[in-house]
């Protein structure tokens, strides 16, 4: 019947099309960002990819005074990357809330536009470390 190979077509490209994602990975666990600190995560090989998925977990100190922020920085080249005051003029950072002495876990979408990028993970507390978790998944 030529109904069911229309249908069988249809279902064949929305199984193409729907949207797949690698398994989480593990980036850092109960990793210590200094004071001011910056941990930098590059990720290269992203042609075919639409978004990176950045699920960041923050345990921040009981006399801490600011949170984290996420930032995401691009490079046509893996070696020459956006500076961060550009990136944070364009808004590519997200920021995590912040409560002393509380944890607090946040995933931020962060969208391809490069086969390249740097994520930075920002302790924006200038005299208490942070311990942070991150995880990275890739969306085609």
């Amino acid at each position: 019947m030529p109904g069911n190979k229309f249908l069988a077509n249809i279902l064949e490209l929305k199984d193409a099309l729907k949207p797949a994602r690698t398994a989480a990975t593990q980036l850092f666990s109960a990793k210590s960002i200094s004071a001011s600190g910056t941990e930098n995560i590059d990720v290269s090989g992203l042609d075919g990819y639409s978004a990176v998925i950045m699920i960041v977990k923050a345990t921040y100190d009981a006399s801490a005074t600011a949170g984290i922020r996420v930032r995401w920085l691009y490079s046509p080249d893996g070696s020459d990357f956006d500076s961060k005051e550009d990136a944070e003029d364009a808004g590519n950072y997200e920021d995590l809330t912040f409560s002393a002495g509380a944890t607090r876990q946040r995933t931020v979408l962060i969208p391809v536009f490069s086969d390249n990028m740097r994520i930075q993970i920002a302790n924006k507390d200038s005299s208490k470390a942070v311990t942070v978790d991150a995880w990275k998944i890739l969306l085609h």
